[in-house]
């Protein structure tokens, strides 16, 4: 005949007890609140043994006479310790034997079983009526996962969620002091921030960049890495020089586990409403559905993630935390056993509400722009969730803007960060693409000429740019501007208001050239590994990589913005004719990827002493007075009216070099006229067949630039001098490799002697050729530039056909 679990139990319970005497027995086995004991309950039910279910059996009795659970709930576990000492022993016999071989350090025992026979156990073998363990059960849906998986921390059942105090005290009444010591979080606003950081990198970003970077790393490498790190991290790098066995380091769930624990506290705490929280747990479970195909394989990476953090953290978390997983995959009536990971649906409507509420609590703009700075300084997204910054971080950040950008706080942020906006650069890589994909090749002038290596360089790039062009290139110009945004940001020397003006910007322009952030990843992945091969910059494709791969990473859940009906972007328009007026200075100052920008004080200084140094300028009228020469006469009205009579009369240039020839003793000007008679003898690199005025008009624009940036020229004068220069080009040239030609026969004509002269023709030739050929990619904006005044192109030979060449670049 059936017996009831407290009839079965009744040798097992001595006499009443009041609170003190539960409390005492409670803190005799270190329990302080019912997850303590849930722990507990499932150490014992593992071990099976008589000692440790007698003591389960006791501490159940006590949390069942302070009322921490319910009386239903009690009849379950009473059920279940009654089976567990059933399937352990046989027979009370063997129960009694085995108390009887245990030592004597818990005398409670020794005092229970003193005189105990199996005749006091009339009922061990005889049915149990049934209970309901419903009490027991976890629940089936997203959310009983989503407390399943942060069960190591402490299980739940079937507790009411809707009373976050009524969970506090009975599971975390310290949880407060516990997110403060463990997490520095004290407010709703820093649970949040480090959610969102949990979720998109938390420290598996570090790590795996770590790992993935020394497994490519030589021992040489290995070695510099140890000796650069900080000190205490001795520890990490033995953890990880080890782990180097291992195909990749998985450590994602140490993040994701922790996320949606941390949701829990957060709700507890009071620092998440319950809708958020769910949210955030279900988010961190949909994570660790993507990534992992069965609880154990969770456990195992959380495990390495954990003792990956033991080496970085003077904190201790429950040294039992690898036996807690392990109990967790193996009681009977742990969550985890409760539930089937393989029959977690991921695309469950209540994913899809989770996530759609985690992206809602993202501040699109703001966090987009962090995340593009993040992949060159990780700690930057932590800017972008409004995280409060460290004073040293903020002191950084004004340090590395002072020394990078040369700040002048008065004329404003826009103003600062200017010469990173270079839509000049986004049409180049744009139309070389087209360009490789097309089959457009170089022209090169009859006087330059590009070795075997540069055509075999050439050669190489174009399938690797030809496959670029589905890519759009404003991501290269954007992520840069965007690093120096957040680093003005961090510093607190601008208006909140500037700041928030430049980033919509930056965010309307990526909306306007990108669907969506994978699209944006894609593309800057793709660019960087083609720029990366011949540039001096450090490549970005392991963190690029790592954010497309990662299904945390907060590019995945940033609202997309719709792209703006106008776009207004951070810099000044530049039209391609602009752009291709500025840079005729290419091979002699460089490239002008944008519109000049004024130049703050120092640098401004420096620029007009050259000035007084190099030209005599003391005013805004010498510049213009000279601006006007060039224009008219400048260094061309030299040759026309000293050497270009010779070429009529080579009798007579023979007479005039063999009178200089005659005078041993020529002093520097003679010397220069002796030189320049005998280009015009030998016509060197063609100058007697060209128009010498490529060479005044490359020093027109480069002057008038420099006036511009001294402010002794205003915008409009500047456009000015552009678009005379214009007429005067067009009625002179017909593309940039007649006009490359007639600028190198030019510059070699009137270039000054001395014993660089041969270093610094070379130098301006190679630019020249880099201009032309694009080899580096980085150096040939004329090779895709339209040239001014030429037939517009068709619009397949363009990129983004629909900009005019008068309008807006990009």
């Amino acid at each position: 005949m059936p017996v009831s679990v407290t009839e079965w139990l009744k040798p097992f319970q001595g006499v009443s007890l009041d609170d003190r005497e539960h409390a005492e027995i409670l803190a005799e086995c270190q329990l302080m609140h019912l997850a303590d004991a849930y722990v507990f309950f499932m150490r014992c039910w593992q071990r099976g043994e008589a000692g440790p279910l007698m003591r389960a059996v006791r501490v159940l009795e006590a949390i069942v006479g302070l009322d921490w659970i319910s009386a239903e709930e009690a009849e379950a576990w009473r059920a279940r310790w009654v089976a567990r000492l059933q399937a352990s022993y046989s027979t009370a016999a063997d129960f009694l034997q085995a108390l009887e071989s245990m030592d004597a350090s818990e005398a409670w025992i020794t005092l229970w079983s003193q005189g105990r026979s199996v005749a006091d156990f009339p009922h061990w073998s005889a049915e149990i009526e049934p209970v309901s363990d419903a009490p027991l059960k976890v629940r089936k849906g997203p959310l009983g996962y989503a407390l399943a998986a942060r069960a190591s921390s402490f299980p739940l059942f079937q507790q009411a969620l809707d009373d976050p105090q009524r969970l506090r005290q009975a599971f975390w009444p310290d949880v407060e002091s516990t997110l403060q010591e463990y997490w520095q979080v004290d407010s709703a606003e820093s649970c949040r921030q480090l959610l969102y950081w949990l979720a998109g990198q938390g420290q598996r970003y570090a790590w795996q960049l770590d790992h993935q970077w020394l497994q490519e790393a030589s021992d040489e490498e290995h070695h510099t890495w140890q000796e650069e790190l900080p000190d205490g991290m001795e520890g990490y790098a033995e953890q990880m020089l080890n782990a180097l066995v291992l195909p990749q380091l998985d450590v994602a769930a140490w993040d994701w586990v922790r996320m949606a624990d941390l949701a829990l506290a957060g709700y507890m705490a009071g620092y998440l409403s319950a809708s958020e929280w769910r949210s955030f747990a279900l988010v961190a479970l949909w994570l660790l559905k993507r990534r992992y195909a069965s609880w154990e394989a969770i456990h195992q990476s959380y495990l390495l993630g954990y003792r990956f953090w033991r080496t970085q953290s003077q904190l201790n978390l429950s040294p039992e935390i690898e036996e807690s997983w392990q109990l967790l995959l193996e009681v009977d009536f742990s969550p985890q056993r409760q539930l089937n990971w393989q029959a977690l649906n991921v695309d469950h409507p209540d994913f899809r509400d989770a996530v759609q509420l985690f992206s809602a609590g993202l501040e699109a703009g703001p966090l987009l722009v962090s995340l593009l700075a993040s992949v060159r300084d990780d700690a930057c997204v932590l800017t972008g969730l409004h995280s409060a910054l460290p004073d040293e971080r903020e002191q950084e950040a004004k340090e590395f803007l002072l020394a990078h950008v040369e700040v002048d706080l008065e004329e404003g942020l826009r103003n600062a960060l200017t010469r990173f906006w270079q839509p000049g650069r986004v049409h180049h890589y744009d139309q070389l693409a087209l360009n490789c994909r097309t089959g457009v090749a170089p022209s090169l002038p009859p006087n330059l000429g590009a070795v075997a290596e540069v055509w075999q360089a050439w050669h190489q790039q174009q399938p690797l740019l030809a496959g670029l062009v589905k890519h759009p290139a404003g991501i290269v110009m954007a992520e840069k501007y965007a690093f120096y945004l957040v680093k003005a940001q961090e510093s607190g020397l601008f208006a909140a208001s500037e700041i928030a003006h430049l980033t919509l910007a930056v965010q309307d322009y990526l909306s306007w050239h990108y669907p969506d952030a994978e699209s944006l990843l894609a593309s800057w992945q793709a660019w960087d590994e083609v720029l990366c091969l011949q540039g001096d910059e450090r490549p970005l494709a392991a963190e690029l990589a790592w954010h497309r791969q990662d299904p945390g990473s907060l590019f995945h859940f940033v609202a997309w913005k719709r792209p703006p009906a106008r776009l207004v972007e951070p810099g000044r328009p530049v039209s391609e004719t602009e752009l291709a007026l500025l840079n005729l200075v290419g091979p002699l100052t460089g490239i002008h990827w944008s519109w000049p920008e004024r130049l703050p004080s120092e640098p401004a200084d420096e620029l007009r002493q050259l000035l007084q140094e190099t030209h005599l300028f003391h005013s805004p009228e010498d510049l213009k007075d000279y601006l006007q020469h060039l224009y008219s006469a400048g260094d061309r009205q030299e040759y026309l009216v000293a050497f270009s009579i010779f070429t009529l009369h080579p009798a007579r240039l023979d007479q005039e070099l063999e009178l200089q020839e005659q005078d041993e003793a020529r002093d520097e000007e003679q010397e220069t006229y002796y030189q320049r008679l005998l280009r015009v003898k030998h016509n060197t690199l063609g100058v007697n067949d060209v128009d010498l005025c490529a060479w005044d008009l490359v020093q027109l624009i480069d002057l008038a630039v420099a006036g511009y940036q001294l402010g002794w020229l205003d915008q409009q004068e500047l456009a000015l001098w552009l678009e005379k220069t214009q007429q005067l080009l067009t009625q002179s040239y017909t593309g940039w490799s007649d006009f490359a030609g007639a600028l190198l026969a030019g510059y070699n004509f009137f270039m000054n002697e001395g014993p660089q002269r041969g270093e610094l023709l070379e130098v301006f030739s190679q630019r020249l050729l880099g201009l032309l050929i694009a080899v580096p990619p980085q150096a040939g904006l004329w090779s895709t530039l339209h040239w001014p005044g030429a037939p517009a192109r068709r619009w397949q030979d363009t990129s983004h056909a629909h900009l005019a060449p008068k309008k807006r670049l990009h």
